[in-house]
């Protein structure tokens, strides 16, 4: 990348030294084991979360909250 500003030129480039995993490779066991539980994950959300009408937990949060600004 370069930028010229009054006379002066500006020229940045970023090292790359090439892509080291941090982690070695899954084992098939491992790809099945996080392949279940994201499936579990989506199940979950579908049949529970998605036909929730209401949330109490944040209902309640929300409601504390109200309750507390309106004693100030």
């Amino acid at each position: 990348m370069s930028k010229d500003i009054k006379g002066y030129s500006f020229n940045f480039t970023q090292q790359y030294n090439g892509f080291q995993p941090k982690h070695p490779p899954l084992s098939e066991a491992q790809r099945i084991e996080t392949a279940n539980e994201l499936a579990w994950m989506d199940y979950v959300e579908s049949e529970f979360i998605q036909d929730m009408l209401t949330y109490p937990d944040a209902e309640s949060i929300l409601n504390k909250i109200t309750k507390e600004n309106r004693n100030d």
